[in-house]
């Protein structure tokens, strides 16, 4: 994890949230497009556990339970009580939120795929 990598990931963070923020206090709770951008910060945030959690290829010793596992847990224990802060608490959008969860998540799915599929290319290519 190099900080030329490590600080925009870290940064759009930042910038999903004020972008929450902002529609949370011109839109209202209730708006569709409140819930929806903090659904994807909740997906952001899995993605940023995803990255800074996840073992990396060669390390030794690596296991499912020891490894894997632990980062998965604290992943989505994580994501899950900020779905609950975001819908329980502060009462926004649910649709929204279920929604922009799941279009955020289809997005870091297909960026750690498309991460993987370039790492492991055959010599020929």
């Amino acid at each position: 994890m190099t900080p030329k990598i490590t600080v925009p990931i870290i940064l759009g963070i930042f910038i999903v949230a004020i972008a929450t923020a902002a529609l949370y206090s011109a839109l209202g709770a209730d708006h569709l497009a409140t819930g929806a951008t903090a659904g994807i910060g909740i997906a952001y945030l899995g993605f940023l556990l995803y990255f800074f959690l996840m073992p990396r290829p060669g390390k030794e010793g690596f296991s499912f339970f020891k490894s894997y596992l632990p980062g998965a847990v604290i992943r989505y224990t994580v994501m899950i009580g900020a779905f609950c802060a975001m819908v329980f608490l502060l009462k926004i959008n649910t649709l929204g939120v279920l929604l922009g969860t799941f279009i955020g998540m289809m997005i870091s799915t297909f960026v750690s795929l498309n991460g993987m599929r370039k790492a492991n290319k055959p010599p020929e290519a």
